[in-house]
C-alpha cells in the first residue's frame, strides 16, 4: 500500500473522532481562539480603521438606509454624476452603516473584531475534524497573522466567516462522499449580497465537482457524484443572482481584474513584494519546510487546487489570506493523518476536552467577555484614521466659505463623502475605470502635464493634496492658485482668479 493510500482518511477515523469529541465543555479551543482575536481586535482599535474605504462604506449603506433602495448610478461626485455604478457590497455597507450608527467608531471596530473572531474559530472547529488540537491551533493562528494586514472593518471582514463556512463545508462533503448540503446555499446567498469573494466560493465549488467525477470510483457512484455535485453548483450559481445587481454581481469583479492600471496603484491588489517581508511568505515559507519535513503527499486533483490557491497568492498579495484559509482545509483530510503520530489515539487530557463543543454556559461567559472588553473600549475616544481624514483642512474650507467643485487625492475621496462634499475621485475605483483613475493619476503625481487641464475642465475651486504629493508643489508655482491652509496631513489651495 502506497504512503498516500495509508494516510488517505476512513469514515471510521473520523467518526472515532466525532465520538471523542462528543459532549461539551465549558470552553472550546474554537470559542477561546474566537474570543481571544475579537478582544485584540477591540485593544487596537485604530488598526481596524487604517483604511479610508471604511468611511465610504458608511456612507453608501447610509444611503441605502434611507431611500430603501439600492443606487445603480453615482450620486456622490460632481465628476461622474449619474454614471452606472454597481454597489456589488451593498449588505456589507449596509451592516457598517448600522454599526456605526450604533457605536460610532467603536462599532466599525467591533464589526471587524467579531468578524475575524468569528471566522477564526469557524476555521478551528472545521480544522478539528481532521488535525490533531496542536496542529489545528497552529494553522488557524497562522491564517489570522496572515490576515492581519487587511484586518480592516470594511465587508469583506463581514464575509470571511462564510467564506470559512463555506470551504469546510464543501470539503466535509467531499470527504464523505456526498454533495454539500442544501442548506449551504443559504451561505452562498448571504455571501453573494456582502462582498465579491463569492466568486471564489463559485469557483471552488466547480472545481470540487470535477474532482468529484474524476475520483469517485464505480460507475454508477460516479454518475450520482456527478449529478448531485453539479445540481449543487448550479443551484449556488442561481443564489449568487438573488442580489439587487442580478449578473452585474458576476461582471464587476471579472471587469475589476481587467483594470491593470488600478490594481497596479492599489496595494492591497499588488504581487507580492520578497525584498520586504510579509506574512504571506512566512506563511509559505512554514509550509514549504513542513511538507519538506514531514513528506506531506495529496492526490493530485486537490494538490493542482492547492497550487492553484499558491499561485493566486504570488499575482496578488491580498489573495494570500485566500491561501490561508482555504489551503489547510482542502489538505486537511490527507495532511491531518500525515502530520498526526502512527498509531496516535484521540487525546483525552485537557487539550483533547477542549476539542468538545462550548457548552451554553461557556458561549455565555464568551459572550460576556467580548461585551466586556467593548464597552471598556468605548470608554477611550476614536475617530477616523487622521492620515485618510484631512478634517482640519476641511474646516478651514467651511470657515473661508469657498464655493465651487474640489479636486482631491485619491485617498481623501472617501472623507470628503463621509462629510458631505462631492468628491472628484474616491475609493469607487470600479466605477471610475482605468482611464480615469490614469489620468488623474499622472496629472497629480507630476507625470504628465494633465494637471492645469483637470483644472480648467472641471471648474475646479480649490484642491487638497497631501504635504509630500506632487500636486501641492505644482500648485506652489501656478499662477492664479494660492495655498488657503498646510499641516501635516493636507495642504488646501485655491483659486485666486478667473
Amino acid at each position: 500500500m502506497s504512503k498516500l493510500a495509508a494516510a488517505e482518511p476512513r469514515l471510521g477515523e473520523a467518526d472515532d473522532r466525532a465520538r471523542a469529541v462528543r459532549g461539551s465543555t465549558l470552553v472550546s479551543l474554537p470559542l477561546a481562539l474566537g474570543v481571544l482575536v475579537s478582544l485584540l481586535g477591540l485593544a487596537s482599535p485604530e488598526r481596524r480603521l487604517d483604511d479610508p474605504d471604511t468611511m465610504l462604506h458608511v456612507v453608501v449603506g447610509r444611503w441605502i438606509l434611507a431611500h430603501r433602495a439600492v443606487p445603480h448610478a453615482d450620486v456622490f461626485t460632481y465628476s461622474m454624476p449619474g454614471h452606472p455604478w454597481v454597489v456589488h457590497e451593498w449588505l456589507g455597507a449596509v451592516v457598517s452603516a448600522l454599526c456605526y450608527d450604533a457605536l460610532g467608531w467603536h462599532g466599525l471596530v467591533a464589526m471587524a473584531s467579531l468578524g475575524m473572531g468569528l471566522a477564526v474559530a469557524i476555521f478551528a472547529r472545521a480544522l478539528l475534524r481532521y488535525y490533531a488540537p496542536a496542529h489545528a491551533v497552529v494553522i488557524a493562528c497562522a491564517a489570522w497573522m496572515v490576515m492581519l494586514p487587511h484586518w480592516l472593518a470594511r465587508p469583506h471582514i463581514v464575509a470571511l466567516p462564510l467564506l470559512v463556512l463555506w470551504m469546510a463545508l464543501l470539503v466535509q462533503a467531499r470527504h464523505e462522499n456526498r454533495a454539500p448540503p442544501l442548506a449551504a446555499l443559504a451561505v452562498m446567498l448571504l455571501w453573494a449580497n456582502i462582498h465579491g469573494t463569492f466568486l471564489v466560493g463559485i469557483g471552488f465549488c466547480g472545481l470540487l465537482t470535477v474532482e468529484a467525477v474524476l475520483t469517485t470510483r464505480g460507475e454508477a457512484a460516479r454518475l450520482k457524484a456527478a449529478k448531485d455535485w453539479t445540481l449543487f453548483t448550479l443551484l449556488a450559481m442561481a443564489a449568487t443572482l438573488v442580489t439587487p445587481n442580478g449578473i452585474e454581481a458576476w461582471l464587476l469583479p471579472l471587469r475589476l481584474l481587467k483594470m491593470t492600471f488600478a490594481l497596479s496603484m492599489l496595494s492591497e491588489w499588488k504581487s507580492i513584494n520578497f525584498q520586504q517581508l510579509s506574512m504571506v511568505e512566512l506563511w509559505l515559507l512554514a509550509m514549504l519546510g513542513v511538507v519538506l519535513v514531514r513528506g506531506i503527499r495529496l492526490p493530485p486533483v486537490r494538490a493542482l487546487l492547492v497550487l492553484l490557491l499558491f499561485a493566486m497568492s504570488l499575482q496578488h498579495a491580498r489573495n494570500g489570506d485566500l491561501l490561508a484559509f482555504i489551503a489547510p482545509l482542502l489538505a486537511a483530510p490527507w495532511a491531518g493523518p500525515q502530520l498526526a503520530p502512527a498509531g496516535a489515539a484521540p487525546r483525552r487530557d485537557w487539550l483533547g476536552r477542549m476539542t468538545r463543543p462550548a457548552s451554553s454556559a461557556g458561549l455565555a461567559l464568551a459572550a460576556a467577555l467580548v461585551v466586556a472588553g467593548e464597552a471598556v473600549a468605548l470608554a477611550f475616544p476614536l475617530g477616523p484614521f487622521a492620515t485618510y481624514a484631512p478634517a482640519a483642512a476641511v474646516r478651514a474650507v467651511e470657515a473661508d466659505g469657498i464655493p465651487g467643485p474640489v479636486l482631491n487625492d485619491y485617498n481623501f475621496g472617501d472623507y470628503l463623502m463621509f462629510v458631505g462634499i462631492k468628491t472628484f475621485i474616491d475609493g469607487r475605483a470600479d466605477m471610475f475605470g482605468d482611464p480615469f483613475i490614469k489620468r488623474d493619476y499622472e496629472a497629480t503625481h507630476g507625470q504628465s502635464a494633465e494637471l492645469p487641464s483637470l483644472l480648467s475642465e472641471y471648474h475646479v475651486a480649490w484642491t487638497i493634496f497631501p504635504p509630500d504629493s506632487q500636486a501641492v508643489a505644482a500648485l506652489d508655482r501656478m499662477p492664479g492658485w494660492r495655498r488657503l491652509y498646510a499641516d501635516d496631513i493636507a495642504v488646501v489651495h485655491v483659486k485666486t482668479a478667473p
